[in-house]
């Protein structure tokens, strides 16, 4: 904020001398606003200068004009045109400046400044050079105008690059972000400027995320909740603390800052800070943010725990609203949102909310496994975890490794980049490339840490859920049920008020699946065969494809080697063969090897494999992410 003093004069009595000056008096960042007194130590320092130097001209101090924390480099500074616009009123015999540093930055802006005060009948002077009307002094005005605009300018460009110096080496550059904070820490002897997690706000900018991640919420919304719950940002010397803006939420959900990533004219790299919100949870935040503005989505006055759950027979959602009738009461529909949108208009009607909300109860009871369906389940599954858990740490060793090569690559690009060795379209593309090749590998490294405890704690997590003994969804209230659905439903389609149908999620798709194939492997008679027993005589030939081993087809299967060969593994092979060792016939349930019982193993592969889940509950994330580091012969 500017601040104008009209001071008494302090330096002569004022029937002693006619003259009279204003000082202006700057510093460039508030940084320099030091000390126990809010204008700091420069200011006051600056002000004791002008006022001796205005006592050595014998001229009395009539107005200051101060200016803290603005650049010199242009001349859109509050106090500065106060000043000018005031110097007709004041009409003074001198402008004093600390230095002629103070007064701008760029040459033609000093020009311009001093043509301004001379307009007035003032003289422009400087504490520290001795600039008057005389050549002499037009020509040390000149050359300290160009040496501060070149003192400028070079400054700014060991600035540059010293940012991209820190941007490479994962710092951030800039103010941090809300739910961070800059702090300094030492580092062998040396204080250095750093950012750690701002624990008072660090929760909400999470619960931000997951709000947004449930794409039940809009940015008005969340803006909403979080200034009711205390999210504020932080205060400075020029702006108090304020609750955020939509645009300010919306612009934080935006920030991949959040994900351990950092940004320099448009360039991305791997940060030194910590991560707040994990990448898969960013992912599906910016696709809900993209589906809202493609359809235009909008903040809505009534909430229900279905909204964004249930669709029409048309494909689009169906939105919840509550309706007054002709006598006054209030019935709740759920109803197309066609009738809103425009284009073509669904004939669907409305369906009332609470028999929507029993027919849901009642398609639970069809999903269900039972008591001895959920034991089969789970023996299936510990014994594929077991078989496959061994391959996952081997392979875990590789990811990291690739991991590793990646951030060398865009270490590498980067400095190309800033060299002029590639283009912008070729560094962006070569971005894109590397950050998806990082997200898979990271996925299949973490994913190899899963021990088969916590799997299968993930997994009697899922089936508790769908327990034929009780029906826990009947019971829960309703934030809960919001989640319970989403975790088991992609969507849940209303033909009529009793009749839904359901698509699962892919896990627990495959746990359906998985359960009938189980159950028909059960059901299968196992009729044993015997094979005719080969000729013992050594001499003996196949003759018109008699041979029971080949019988003119080439080599049977069941009696072909592993992919480990006839000797034992060795830690190349082990390495180099893993992925194919789940595709040998003793994985199989192959004569010489019952690692897999034969049910199981015939009924396992016949599940398909799941795509990648957007991110619900934990134990779908856990349970899925394990899943999908190992080959699954599907």
């Amino acid at each position: 904020m500017p601040q104008t003093t009209l001071v008494q004069p302090t330096n002569a009595p004022a029937h002693e001398t006619a003259a009279t000056a204003v000082i202006y008096l700057r510093v460039s960042s508030t940084g320099q606003l030091t000390g126990h007194n809010p204008e700091g130590y420069s200011i006051e320092a600056q002000r004791q200068a002008c006022e001796r130097y205005a006592a050595s001209l014998g001229a009395r101090i009539v107005r200051e004009y101060i200016e803290p924390g603005r650049t010199g480099t242009n001349t859109r500074r509050q106090a500065l045109q106060q000043m000018l616009a005031e110097l007709g009123e004041v009409a003074p015999t001198y402008v004093i400046f600390y230095d002629l540093s103070r007064v701008a930055r760029e040459e033609s802006d000093a020009f311009w400044l001093l043509a301004q005060v001379k307009s007035h009948g003032a003289k422009l002077t400087s504490t520290r050079e001795p600039v008057d009307d005389s050549p002499q002094g037009l020509l040390l005005f000149a050359i300290m105008a160009g040496v501060n605009a070149f003192r400028s300018r070079d400054d700014g460009q060991k600035v540059k690059v010293g940012l991209e110096r820190k941007f490479l080496d994962g710092g951030t550059v800039g103010v941090a972000r809300i739910g961070y904070l800059n702090v300094r820490e030492n580092v062998n002897g040396r204080e250095v400027a750093a950012i750690a997690v701002d624990e008072k706000r660090v929760a909400l900018v999470q619960l931000a995320f997951d709000l947004a991640a449930t794409g039940d919420h809009t940015i008005t919304t969340i803006t909403e909740i979080l200034e009711h719950a205390g999210l504020r940002t932080r205060g400075s010397y020029r702006r108090p603390s304020k609750p955020m803006s939509r645009s300010m939420v919306h612009r934080m959900l935006r920030d991949d800052y959040y994900t351990g990533v950092v940004t320099h004219n448009g360039v991305k790299g791997e940060g030194r800070h910590e991560a707040l919100i994990d990448r898969a949870t960013f992912d599906q935040v910016q696709k809900v943010l993209d589906s809202h503005r493609a359809s235009g989505d909008r903040s809505h006055k009534h909430h229900h725990y279905l909204k964004g759950t249930l669709y029409c027979i048309c494909g689009k959602r169906l939105g919840y609203g509550r309706h007054r009738g002709k006598r006054g009461g209030q019935y709740e529909y759920f109803s197309c949102l066609s009738r809103v949108q425009r284009g073509e208009r669904c004939q669907a009607p409305y369906f009332p909310v609470e028999r929507t909300e029993r027919s849901i109860v009642r398609r639970y009871q069809r999903e269900v496994f039972k008591n001895n369906e959920q034991d089969t389940i789970r023996d299936a599954v510990r014994t594929y975890v077991q078989s496959k858990s061994e391959i996952a740490r081997r392979e875990s060793d590789r990811h990291h490794r690739r991991l590793h090569e990646l951030l060398g690559e865009q270490q590498s690009l980067v400095q190309l980049y800033y060299k002029g060795g590639v283009s912008e379209e070729v560094l962006k593309a070569e971005q894109e490339r590397i950050e998806a090749e990082r997200a898979q590998a990271q996925e299949w490294a973490d994913a190899a840490n899963r021990e088969v405890e916590d799997v299968m704690a993930a997994l009697d997590d899922a089936l508790l859920l769908l327990d034929e003994a009780k029906i826990i969804y009947e019971v829960l209230p309703a934030n809960i049920r919001r989640l319970v659905n989403q975790a088991v439903f992609v969507a849940l389609t209303v033909r009529d008020p009793d009749t839904i149908d359901a698509q699962r999620t892919p896990f627990y798709q495959a746990l359906h699946q998985l359960a009938q194939a189980l159950q028909e492997a059960q059901e299968t008679p196992q009729t044993s065969q015997k094979r005719p027993r080969t000729p013992q005589n050594p001499a003996a030939r196949p003759q018109d494809d008699a041979d029971p081993d080949f019988r003119g087809r080439g080599s049977y299967i069941g009696r072909m080697a592993g992919a480990t060969g006839l000797e034992p593994a060795t830690s190349a092979v082990t390495g180099q063969r893993s992925n194919l060792l789940s595709y040998a016939p003793a994985m199989l349930g192959a004569p010489g090897r019952r690692s897999v019982p034969p049910q199981y193993a015939k009924a396992w592969p016949s599940a398909p494999c799941s795509p990648k889940l957007a991110i619900r509950p934990a134990f779908r994330l856990r349970f899925a992410a394990w899943r999908s580091s190992v080959p699954n012969p599907c």
